[in-house]
This record gives structure tokens, C-alpha cells and sequence, in this order.
């Protein structure tokens, strides 16, 4: 059985259509999902942000005194012992 031109015509359009509305639903649904993907990396950070604060904080309070708690104050006082030093003065006899 033999389809007329404009059986074939018909059909290539419908296929088209078809084809087009499948390549929609794929794209919004990869859409979706690097949404989600996104949305739970993001998630993911700040838990992990918040749990790195939780733990900074517990160790801060058993720390002892003196001990620097940030790089820049680890900086100053690594400093400062070299500078006491080249002086050759004691760390009791440094202005502060």
C-alpha cells in the first residue's frame, strides 16, 4: 500500500512535531535537574560551612590563652618572636 504525497506530508509533519515536543521535554527536564543538582550542591556548602563554624567555635573555647585563633594573628606573633629575637631582647622586655 502506497501513501500519496500528501499522506507523507502529513505524517512528516507529525513526526516533527512529535520529535520537537520530545526535544522540549528533554531539555526542561535537564533543566530540572541541574536545578536540584545545584540547589543540593549549595545545600551540601552551607551545612558544611556551618558544621567547619560549629567545630572552629568548640575548639576556640578550649584553647589556651594566647594562642592565636586566626592565620593573619598566627602571622603577627611568628613575627613578632623573630623580631624579639634579632633584637636580642626577652619576650618580657618587648614594649607592647
Amino acid at each position: 500500500m502506497m501513501m500519496t504525497e500528501e499522506e507523507t506530508t502529513s505524517c512528516d509533519v507529525t513526526m516533527t512535531a512529535v520529535q520537537e515536543d520530545s526535544h522540549e521535554r528533554i531539555m526542561s527536564r535537564q533543566d530540572q535537574e541541574e536545578k536540584l543538582t545545584i540547589t543540593n550542591w549549595y545545600s551540601m556548602c552551607v551545612a558544611l560551612q556551618k558544621q567547619e563554624q560549629e567545630l572552629r567555635l568548640s575548639e576556640g573555647s578550649s584553647r589556651p590563652p594566647g594562642q592565636a585563633q586566626s592565620f593573619l594573628a598566627q602571622q603577627r606573633q611568628s613575627t613578632q618572636a623573630r623580631s624579639r629575637r634579632g633584637m636580642g631582647l626577652s619576650p618580657r622586655l618587648q614594649p607592647r
